[in-house]
């Protein structure tokens, strides 16, 4: 009898891997016995995750995910050893963090490209592979500065609110998600979105006043834990969830329902 709620076996592309809540995610969806590919922007960043989770170095990639070609045959590659995709997890990002009134048109672009665009490319790569599965899922990784605008009082200072091209490109992936999951629903392939609220880097953020800011943001009164980062991501690649498609599952401590 087959399994119910579980990944086992599952191939599951993950872009910017090795980052702070990437790296959780393939040590949690790795753990539940998927195979696991670490894409990053550096190889031997990939192949340290690896060695660090015990995960085989077959499985760590480098991925330019503003290119196309770096994708194109990235994912060709992970087709041609392991035969299939199941679950690809858009978490990759990059953009230009600059005040709202002093952007470059090429910067808007840019910013534009490392959010909306960069999920398109590898979208658009991996779909011939997803379209010979059963069930596919796609999961782009967005925010809840998708969803909403920052408030100013929750920041110490004026330079560490995030940009506006930050929040524009979430809110875009949000509604790519729709029509895509209205495009390939078809192919029997899910299309979902994770908002993520407060999971700042502990290692990196050490001002404990704008720490608690954020947590006096959410009902539970505490900013995330990478690992509660990891089981919305878990569920959308269930067979189970593959009625679920179109949706933006906002993982936030309540934050955006105030």
């Amino acid at each position: 009898m087959k399994s119910i709620f579980s990944i086992k076996d599952k191939v599951i592309v993950i872009t910017g891997a090795t980052g702070y809540l990437g790296s959780k995610l393939v040590e949690h969806l790795d753990s539940a016995e998927s195979k696991v590919m670490i894409l990053s922007t550096s190889l031997q960043k990939s192949i340290n995750l690896c060695e660090e989770l015990n995960i085989p170095k077959e499985q760590a990639f480098e991925l330019d995910v503003s290119n196309k070609e770096s994708v194109k045959n990235c994912f060709k590659t992970i087709y041609d050893q392991f035969g299939k995709i199941d679950v690809l997890i858009n978490n990759a990002y990059f953009g230009i963090a600059k005040k709202y009134d002093t952007y470059t048109k090429d910067e808007w672009y840019k910013s534009f490209d490392g959010t909306v665009v960069s999920i398109d490319t590898a979208t658009q790569a991996v779909v011939p592979y997803m379209k010979k599965n059963r069930h596919s899922s796609i999961i782009n990784i967005s925010s809840m500065y998708g969803m909403i605008s920052p408030n100013p009082e929750v920041y110490p200072k004026e330079e560490m609110i995030n940009p506006l091209s930050y929040g524009v490109g979430k809110a875009g992936v949000i509604q790519y998600t729709k029509y895509l999951a209205m495009s390939l629903a078809k192919y029997n392939i899910s299309v979902n979105t994770i908002s993520y609220g407060p999971f700042p880097n502990i290692n990196l953020v050490k001002d404990k006043g704008f720490l608690q800011n954020l947590a006096n943001k959410t009902f539970v009164k505490r900013i995330g834990k990478p690992e509660e980062a990891t089981s919305a991501a878990y569920f959308l690649s269930l067979d189970e969830s593959s009625y679920i498609t179109g949706q933006n599952i906002v993982v936030d401590g309540g934050w955006t329902s105030w």
